[in-house]
């Protein structure tokens, strides 16, 4: 096995890498070396961690396939592969090439849990990835007709093997779900164990902060919370707050367009506060603001205005409507009383 620099290795640097995929999902076969290697550098054992629950969340079910249905699985995922570059910008296809490796993974987790014997080129799955950068928000209308906008610094990975549709979400999305004649369940699943299950709605998943937090529009969706054993029915105007670090979740009755109107671009303001302005800039632009009096994070205001993907200007909005002084230095924002 090629040696490679793994302590400068993320989590999702682990998920990717290819020989840590095969020690993880192969439990049968012992890999010497990354047991050593875990001895040797206890301090990346969070890491690799976080990286096992990443993979092991893809919930196999014990089955063997032989070598030769292995290889058509793998050729068939990585297949898309070809057919995804010729759609996207020269400027992405590295990132997006690494992206894939995981989505191989993780289609073909979900293939082997559907029970597939054997495939099929007509069996062929549907793929879809996008990703936005910080500031930037994209629209996209999925295979099945169900539309989907993406906020800023997200990324969305979209498959269906047939019985059923399902969209990885790192970041935050608005669904406008299509209900199909064969009634294909439609699962969102994010990184925290939290999934959504919708046959036809309209809904937000965000899970970007230190809180995964889904609301509903419209429909009716299923939320469940895996290792708790937890699930929930939602209706229109309820919200679901799940702590990432705890597990802990909440649900109650919310305005839902305060939380959903982001993608018609607009801000909605009720009881918005200056803590909600700060996790706002941070999640869309990157920009970390610093409050010295702590208690002004506590001060609210509401109303609408429209959102402009440009930093300086939502700064310059935000000034005025909160009346304090802003004051940008690269990354960071200060805000003080005027």
């Amino acid at each position: 096995m090629a040696r490679k620099d793994y302590l400068t290795y993320t989590a999702r640097d682990f998920a990717l890498d290819e020989d840590f995929q095969q020690w993880v999902l192969q439990p049968s076969t012992r890999n010497v070396f990354w047991e050593r290697w875990l001895q040797q550098h206890p301090e990346k054992e969070n890491d690799v961690r976080e990286a096992r629950q990443l993979l092991e969340g893809i919930s196999f079910t014990p089955y063997q396939l032989s070598t030769g249905e292995k290889e058509q699985l793998w050729t068939a995922i990585c297949g898309g592969l070809e057919e995804e570059e010729s759609l996207t910008p020269a400027s992405t296809r590295s990132h997006w090439r690494q992206l894939w490796k995981y989505a191989a993974v993780l289609l073909l987790g979900m293939l082997l849990a559907g029970g597939w014997f054997w495939w099929k080129e007509e069996h062929k799955p549907t793929i879809v990835s996008a990703h936005t950068r910080l500031g930037e928000v994209k629209t996209l209308l999925l295979p099945d007709s169900s539309e989907v906008t993406l906020n800023a610094n997200s990324r969305l990975l979209y498959a269906t093997s047939g019985k059923q549709r399902e969209v990885w979400l790192d970041g935050e999305a608005f669904f406008h779900v299509k209900h199909t004649a064969s009634h294909q369940k439609f699962i969102v699943h994010t990184y925290e164990n939290v999934n959504v299950e919708v046959l036809g709605t309209q809904f937000n998943v965000n899970s970007a902060g230190k809180e995964v937090i889904v609301v509903l529009q419209q429909g009716k969706i299923l939320l469940n919370i895996e290792g708790r054993n937890t699930s929930m029915a939602l209706q229109p105007g309820e919200i679901v707050r799940y702590n990432k670090q705890d597990g802990d979740f909440t649900k109650s009755s919310v305005n839902a367009n305060q939380y959903v109107s982001w993608h018609n671009g607009r801000l909605v303001m009720d009881d918005y506060s200056l803590a909600d302005a700060a996790v706002f800039m941070q999640q869309v632009f990157g920009k970390t603001i610093i409050v010295p009096d702590t208690q002004l994070l506590k001060y609210k205001v509401s109303g609408s205005m429209p959102i402009i993907y440009n930093a300086d200007t939502m700064l310059v909005q935000l000034e005025k409507v909160f009346r304090m002084k802003f004051n940008q230095k690269g990354d960071e924002v200060w805000i003080q009383k005027k």
